[in-house]
């Protein structure tokens, strides 16, 4: 297979845009992407869209030929990428096989949602759709409700704790005071995590992602025509993407994800490293324990130990592997079709050398992964710096 560069990338501000259309967010961050880039409209080949529910936010079908008309692209083949909160992670690997196999040459890929145009029953709603709605998404079971039998067998079994769930909380928040892309842009105090409002046993109103609307896009070449065209390319070393069973009772375990376990296992082979050689990570945190969870099954630290590891800070800017430094869902927030996308942004940034307050020094290599649905799908890339 052929290696593969991005030489664009580009994100809208995250947060609630009721101001804004959805073909206006599409525009900004596909014209900026391009733009990013370098190149010409018309050297994009195709367009590769990752988007969970357009049809009920915002009653628009056919989002891949949609992103690809608004942006004057309409002539290019282009399609959409679902996969719950995985489906930004399966447009940047189409995108990425696309070339890698000598599809295409050059392609956009976009993530896209714009959730905040209901109100917030009706938006719960559309979300728990991602859930398996005959046998548990009409029975109580959601991603606060799933995600806390997670928790609570991880506590149960490892003796992690509240407070650790509130550190990852209080990291996330941190980071996105620094990130002038977030949502959330304020630092959190500990003490106010741990004593918000109760959700569902143990998650507090903290422990949560958020409802977030945005638009996130990169421009993926060949490595060759990378280094030909741009002064900063960034090489996507591996891809991967696993899967686990949609419905909570068919799954084997309650602390441990398979599906990223799966993708983070092809991924790493394909790039041939391991964990150790990666020097910051974006990892999906639509729960506390989600990203304690994560960082276990991604292989950078032990089963169990996910909980302490945060604790002693080794998660946060300037520990032995910065976690979320755009702030994760907690914070930058979770526009569901765009998070994939962004967290490749975030990661491009900072390989770059140009995330600003929340810079990693010297980081070359760089790890992005999301988690679909009830952890039925996952998405793993492995970046490095192309450039010296």
């Amino acid at each position: 297979m052929r290696e593969v560069a991005i030489i664009g990338a580009y994100e809208t501000k995250h947060g609630n845009l009721n101001d804004r259309l959805l073909r206006d967010i599409v525009t900004e961050a596909g014209n900026g992407a391009i733009q990013d880039a370098g190149i010409e409209r018309k050297e994009i080949q195709a367009v590769f869209v990752g988007n969970y529910a357009g049809q009920e936010f915002n009653g628009q079908n056919t989002m891949g030929s949609y992103v690809a008309t608004v942006l004057g692209l309409g002539d290019k083949p282009a399609q959409k990428l679902e996969g719950a909160c995985a489906s930004g992670g399966l447009a940047v690997r189409a995108g990425f096989l696309a070339i890698a196999t000598g599809l295409y040459d050059t392609v956009l890929v976009l993530g896209v949602e714009k959730m905040n145009t209901k109100d917030p029953e009706t938006t719960m709603e559309i979300v728990a759709r991602g859930q398996d709605a005959d046998f548990e998404g009409g029975f109580c079971i959601s991603g606060p409700s799933g995600f806390a039998l997670n928790a609570m067998r991880h506590m149960y079994e490892f003796e992690t704790t509240r407070e650790m769930l509130a550190v990852v909380a209080e990291k996330n928040y941190f980071h996105g005071s620094k990130n002038p892309y977030a949502h959330k842009q304020k630092a959190i105090p500990l003490k106010n995590i741990l004593n918000a409002r109760v959700v569902t046993t143990p998650f507090g109103f903290h422990d949560m992602s958020l409802v977030t609307d945005a638009a996130c896009a990169l421009v993926l070449t060949t490595k060759e025509r990378a280094k030909a065209i741009s002064k900063k390319p960034v090489i996507i070393k591996g891809s991967g993407h696993g899967a686990d069973y949609f419905t909570l009772s068919m799954k084997k375990s309650s602390v441990s994800f398979p599906a990223t376990i799966m993708a983070a296992s092809e991924a790493f082979k394909m790039a041939n490293l391991s964990p150790k050689d990666i020097d910051v990570v974006e990892c999906h945190d639509c729960f506390t324990i989600t990203e304690i969870i994560n960082i276990e099954d991604l292989g950078f630290v032990e089963k169990g130990k996910g909980g302490p590891f945060t604790m002693e800070g080794h998660t946060r800017l300037g520990g032995k592997i910065p976690v979320n430094t755009s702030g994760g869902l907690k914070a930058k927030g979770h526009p569901i079709g765009a998070t994939g996308v962004g967290q490749v942004v975030e990661m491009t940034f900072q390989l770059r050398g140009e995330a600003e307050q929340r810079q990693v020094q010297n980081a070359k290599r760089a790890l992005t992964h999301v988690l679909g649905g009830p952890g039925a799908v996952s998405c793993v890339h492995i970046l490095e710096r192309g450039f010296e």
